[in-house]
C-alpha cells in the first residue's frame, strides 16, 4: 500500500511539474513588459505632436488673408511648411510605435507557441499515466491483498487523471485560438506600418512642393513687395476671365444635361473627405464672390489632408493648372453611373489616367493650388456625357476641365 501512496504522490509530482512549465519564461514577459512602456511612451509623444499640430493649424487658419502682401504671403507658407512639418514626425513617431507593437505581437507570438508545445507534452504524459494505471490495476491491488480504500483511491487518481486531460486539451484550444488572433493582429499591424511609410512619402514629397513653391515665388517677384502686387493682379485679372469662359460654356451645357440619364440619390457618394466641413455651397452665391456660379462645393480641410474617391471608377483627367482655376486636379469617370467627379486644387495627385480606383480609394490631397485663397477641395460632379477639357483662351496653353454640373448635395450623404 505505501508502494502504491509512493507512486500516486510522484505522478501526481510529474503532473504538476509540468503544468508549472506553462507559465511563460521570464524573460519574455519582462521583454513584453518592456515593449507595452514603450507603447506608451510613444503613444504620449504622438498626442503631444497631435496638439501642437492643432495649434499651429489654427494660427494658419487666422492668417489666410495675409496672403495680400508679399511678406504675408511667405509667413503663411512658411507656417504651413511648419505645420506639415509636425504632421512628418508625428508620422515618424506612428511608424515607430507600429514597429514596437509588431515586435510585441512577435513575442506574444513566440509565447503562445510554447505554451502550445507545453501543453501538448502535457497532455502526451497524462496519457502515459492513465494508460500506466488503467482499470487492469485494480485487479493488481485486489490481487496483491489491497483494501477497498486502496481500489478507491486508484479509481479516484484515474479520474483526476482524465479532468486534467479535460482541461489540458481545452487550454489547447485557448492557446491556439489566441496565437490565430496574435498572427492576425500581426498581419493587420504590417499593413498599417506599410500605409504609414506610404504615407510619410506623400508628406514629404507636399512639403517639398511646398518649399519649391516658395522659392519660386521668391524668384518671380525678385523678392519685391511691387512685383508681388503686378503678380496678384496679373493672376486676378486672367482668373476673372477664366471663370468666365467656365460659366459661359458651362451654362450651356447644364441645359443640355438628360437627367434622365443620370443615376441620383443622395446617399450614392461617399464623402471624399472624413469629417467634411463645407465652406461653399453649389449654385449662385448669396454674397459678392469672384464668380457668378459655384459649380461645386467647396471643402475646408488641411493642407495633406487625404482625399478619396467618392466613387468607384476610371480616372479620365489629371491635370494641373498652376495659379489659375482648379490647380492641381482630378477627375473620375463613374461609368454607367453617367456621372463623373472632380477634384480640385490638390496638393499632391495619387493617381494616373486610365487607373480604375474603388470607392474610398486615395486619389490625392487636399491643398491650395490654382486660383484659392486657403486650403480646401473644391468638388464637382459633371453629366459624363458632357465632360470635356476647355482651351483656355485667357492663358495659353491651359486646359480645364468643364461640363454640365449637378448639385452635389443630391448625391452626398
Amino acid at each position: 500500500m505505501l508502494k502504491k501512496l509512493y507512486q500516486y504522490c510522484f505522478y501526481t509530482f510529474l503532473v504538476g511539474l509540468v503544468f508549472f512549465a506553462l507559465v511563460p519564461s521570464p524573460s519574455h514577459a519582462s521583454i513584453i513588459d518592456d515593449l507595452k512602456k514603450q507603447i506608451a511612451d510613444k503613444e504620449s509623444e504622438i498626442q503631444e505632436l497631435q496638439k501642437k499640430n492643432a495649434e499651429y493649424q489654427a494660427q494658419l487658419d487666422q492668417t489666410k488673408e495675409t496672403g495680400t502682401s508679399l511678406r504675408g504671403e511667405i509667413a503663411k507658407i512658411n507656417k504651413e511648411i511648419t505645420t506639415l512639418t509636425i504632421s512628418l514626425t508625428k508620422t515618424q513617431e506612428r511608424i515607430y510605435e507600429t514597429g514596437i507593437r509588431i515586435e510585441e505581437l512577435k513575442e506574444q507570438i513566440t509565447v503562445k507557441g510554447e505554451e502550445i508545445e507545453r501543453a501538448k507534452a502535457q497532455i502526451a504524459h497524462t496519457l502515459r499515466l492513465i494508460s500506466m494505471n488503467d482499470e487492469k490495476n485494480v485487479l493488481a491491488v485486489v490481487l496483491a491483498g489491497g483494501s477497498f480504500s486502496d481500489i478507491f483511491s486508484q479509481q479516484q487518481y484515474l479520474i483526476g487523471l482524465q479532468r486534467e486531460i479535460e482541461k489540458n486539451i481545452t487550454d489547447l484550444k485557448t492557446f491556439k485560438d489566441e496565437l490565430t488572433l496574435f498572427k492576425q493582429s500581426q498581419e493587420k499591424e504590417k499593413s498599417g506600418l506599410n500605409d504609414l511609410h506610404n504615407e510619410y512619402e506623400n508628406q514629404r514629397e507636399i512639403v517639398n512642393d511646398q518649399k519649391a513653391g516658395k522659392q519660386t515665388l521668391l524668384v518671380q517677384t525678385n523678392n519685391k513687395e511691387k512685383e508681388y502686387q503686378r503678380l496678384l493682379a496679373d493672376i486676378a485679372k486672367k482668373s476673372a476671365n477664366i471663370e468666365k469662359e467656365i460659366n459661359t460654356l458651362e451654362a450651356k451645357m447644364r441645359l443640355a444635361i438628360d437627367k434622365e440619364k443620370l443615376t441620383a440619390g443622395v446617399g450614392l457618394l461617399r464623402w471624399p473627405i472624413d469629417n467634411p466641413r463645407i465652406t461653399q455651397g453649389y449654385g449662385k452665391p448669396n454674397w459678392k464672390a469672384a464668380y457668378d456660379f459655384h459649380n461645386g462645393i467647396d471643402i475646408g480641410a488641411p493642407t495633406g489632408t487625404p482625399i478619396k474617391a467618392a466613387l468607384s471608377g476610371r480616372v479620365i483627367g489629371v491635370g494641373d493648372n498652376g495659379r489659375y482655376a482648379y490647380g492641381k486636379w482630378v477627375a473620375i469617370d463613374h461609368g454607367d453611373k453617367s456621372i463623373t467627379t472632380l477634384y480640385g486644387h490638390m496638393s499632391l495627385q495619387k493617381v494616373k489616367v486610365g487607373q480604375e480606383v474603388a470607392t474610398g480609394d486615395l486619389i490625392g490631397y487636399v491643398g491650395s493650388t490654382g486660383y484659392s485663397t486657403g486650403p480646401h477641395l473644391h468638388f464637382t460632379i459633371f453629366a459624363s456625357s458632357t465632360y470635356s477639357l476647355l482651351k483656355s483662351a485667357s492663358v495659353p496653353g491651359l486646359l480645364i476641365p468643364v461640363g454640365g454640373t449637378v448639385n452635389p448635395a443630391d448625391y452626398l450623404l
